[in-house]
């Protein structure tokens, strides 16, 4: 192969999956991802230091064993539930919330308060509220209290609301994905990046294995920007691989 300078900027489409039973399962992407850093493995350096007359002091020889592993981290802003589980260090489940009714829900408003209701995703247009003292007069919605519905919280807004009174309403009914947080601090990944240098222009792949990652960032669920998720782990070599990843570089 004949030598050709060139530099290396890459861009890709990055995609991940579990490693169940030491096979990949089904992979999610592409990943927009920011940072995708390689750390070489670090040796520990053993030498062996001259004591004789005329060399004292200095190494004669100098072997590099295996030390600490080889490292990948990885920052990425695309946040679908699993890999916003993935950054969280948790798990996913999907859920499914059928509609209740309630009936006679006892609850005593206050102005500037919010109370809990016993479930969340409040069907609005059925909520009445109706007053414990006489049993027959029904608080307006917006006038004399207001409700969250998807939190399922209620507060009185006057004088007339904050009572003692009885809810009655049904729920909505809502499906999703329940985020599990710190539920899984290790993750073991298989990652593909189908790439390009943009310098050549050329394609490329990328291929780690397999990585035990572990979320090392605290998320910001409120941040001014758009979120990002780090994982970072090591690296490891699976059964008939010979290294922990390899880059196709086309020519």
């Amino acid at each position: 192969m004949d030598y050709k300078d060139t530099g290396l900027i890459f861009a890709g489409n990055i995609y991940m999956a579990p490693i169940v039973d030491g096979l990949p399962t089904g992979f999610a992407g592409p990943i927009n991802v920011s940072r995708l850093e390689m750390t070489p493995p670090q040796p520990e350096s053993v030498d062996r230091t001259s004591f004789q007359r005329d060399t004292y002091g200095q190494v004669l020889d100098s072997v590099n064993l295996p030390g600490e592993a080889p490292r990948m981290a990885m920052d990425f802003d695309s946040l679908p539930s699993g890999l916003l589980a993935d950054a969280l260090a948790g798990t996913t489940e999907a859920y499914t919330s059928a509609v209740q009714t309630v009936t006679g829900e006892a609850v005593t408003l206050a102005e500037g308060v919010w109370q809990k209701l016993p479930y969340p995703n409040v069907d609005v247009s059925t909520i009445t509220v109706t007053l414990d003292s006489d049993g027959t007069t029904v608080l307006t919605r917006g006038t004399d209290y207001e409700v969250e519905a998807a939190s399922g919280l209620i507060r009185a807004l006057n004088a007339n609301g904050a009572a003692a009174v009885t809810i009655d309403f049904d729920t909505v009914e809502t499906s999703g994905q329940k985020i599990l947080g710190a539920t899984e601090i290790s993750k073991k990944r298989q990652i593909i990046m189908d790439g390009k240098n943009l310098v050549t222009g050329k394609n490329a792949t990328v291929t780690i294995f397999s990585a035990s990652f572990s979320a090392t960032q605290a998320l910001d669920l409120m941040a001014r920007e758009f979120i990002t998720g780090t994982l970072e782990g090591t690296m490891t070599t699976p059964e008939g691989k010979g290294s922990p990843y390899e880059i196709l570089m086309q020519e």
